[in-house]
């Protein structure tokens, strides 16, 4: 236990105290172990001996009989380890020094911080030890990623919930924050740039995870950097990852949304003095936007967390765009493609929910939606990703309408469901909305 690489002369992170007054509780009052189930298990303890005791508890509870000290000293001795915990004496001065069980939870949360805190020493050795080996960047690089994964479900299984009445006390405050913001004419989420879209949704909320659907040409990029405009305007923090286009082509459709001047132009060179002129004055304007691109192709869904992780953690996240899911690499790659983006679709989820931040992920319709106005089952691979989201909006040229786009919400957890049309110019830099008919209620 003492074994950390290289610094065998310290003694590991631990609570010996708080790991005897929750064993002694345990055996002390009838009940406690519901209020530290799902908060600390065996491995947590440090003591191998707590550990044993903590195990044999833990098999009388599922077995439902009762825990006491003479039921625990009785396990144990049964299964020969009564003499190796310290013997009935060591039980015994457990239960002697706890009354009640009024702080066992504090206690095993002490016990949870503890066992991170050796879980990160041992996992930082690790990586250490394959920098000294020379071990490939990407492996080790890797490895950091799925070491702060692994980390952060330490505390993901210790929360043990919260009682009803902070949940409302909570919700109440979350409701009063909305009607404030409604009352200063502000979208409760972050604004998305059209007025039925946030009367429908209440913008991009934070925990939803939304996915913006369209067949190849119809402008899912351009609508997504619209929006992501929208979101930095408005004083939000925007990490767009793309997997299809470079950071300089996405730079220049805001130059040429900014500026006015022609996308082909800016992309071919074509740019006169008055271009310059025009284009000098849009990077002024846009500079000051707080949009970080990541050229995303090759990263793994697990990458995308650890980036998302730590720029949130230093306050450079508040919502996510993904260009676009079927492009993101799987973990694992072994598995079938319904497998992978199952995984995919469901780590989108999990960044929106741990961070409580939203994300966008743009995502392809099969062929069978090719001329026709798009449902939920067009969307490739749509099973895992139709349940993950929270939100599923549709993107459609009808043939009969020049520069319209219809844009439907298909699916929404809390908001309504229905249409609008959006005006676009030849070069989808530009958007505009048309109607308003937002009619069917979720």
């Amino acid at each position: 236990m003492n074994s950390y690489w290289g610094i065998q002369d310290k003694v590991p992170p631990q609570a010996l105290d708080a790991e005897g007054a929750v064993l002694g509780a345990l055996m002390v009052e009838y009940g406690a172990f519901e209020k530290i189930n799902g908060i600390i298990d065996a491995q947590h303890f440090y003591s191998e001996a707590n550990q044993k005791i903590f195990e044999h508890i833990k098999t009388q509870m599922a077995k439902n009989q009762p825990i006491d000290l003479i039921t625990v000293t009785q396990s144990l001795k049964d299964a020969g380890h009564l003499e190796s915990i310290g013997g009935p004496g060591y039980l015994t001065q457990l239960t002697r020094n706890v009354v009640s069980a009024a702080h066992i939870e504090a206690h095993s949360r002490i016990i949870a911080e503890r066992y991170y805190q050796r879980e990160s020493i041992l996992k930082a050795t690790e990586i250490i030890g394959m920098s000294y080996d020379g071990r490939d960047v990407e492996e080790i690089g890797q490895q950091w990623q799925q070491s702060g994964t692994d980390l952060e479900s330490i505390f993901t299984v210790a929360d043990a919930g919260t009682p009803l009445p902070i949940v409302l006390k909570d919700t109440m405050e979350e409701m009063n924050q909305d009607c404030v913001r409604l009352k200063e004419k502000q979208t409760p989420g972050i604004p998305t740039g059209f007025e039925s879209l946030d009367e429908a949704s209440g913008g991009w909320r934070n925990g939803d995870l939304c996915i913006l659907a369209a067949r190849p040409g119809v402008g899912k990029t351009s609508f997504a950097l619209h929006f992501a405009m929208m979101a930095a305007i408005s004083g939000y923090r925007v990490n767009f990852f793309s997997y299809e286009m470079k950071k300089e082509d996405l730079a220049r459709i805001l130059l040429a949304t900014v500026s006015g001047i022609y996308r082909a132009n800016i992309r071919d060179g074509r740019l006169d003095t008055e271009d310059w002129k025009k284009i000098n004055k849009a990077v002024g304007e846009l500079e000051n936007l707080t949009i970080i691109f990541r050229d995303a192709s090759g990263m793994n869904v697990e990458q995308v967390q650890a980036m998302v992780r730590e720029n949130h953690k230093h306050g450079k996240c508040d919502f996510v765009i993904i260009d676009y899911l079927q492009l993101i690499s799987p973990v694992k790659k072994a598995m079938i493609r319904e497998q992978e983006v199952a995984q995919i679709s469901r780590t989108l989820k999990m960044i929106a929910q741990t961070r409580n931040i939203p994300v966008l992920a743009l995502s392809q319709l099969n062929r069978t939606a090719e001329g026709e106005t798009p449902k939920l089952s067009h969307l490739r691979e749509s099973g895992s990703i139709e349940q993950d989201a929270d939100s599923v909006f549709f993107l459609h040229r009808p043939g009969e309408k020049e520069n319209i786009i219809e844009f439907s919400v298909a699916k929404h957890r809390r908001g309504k469901l229905g249409s609008f049309d959006v005006k676009c110019n030849d070069q989808m830099t530009r958007f505009k909305e048309a109607t308003e008919v937002f009619d069917k209620e979720f």
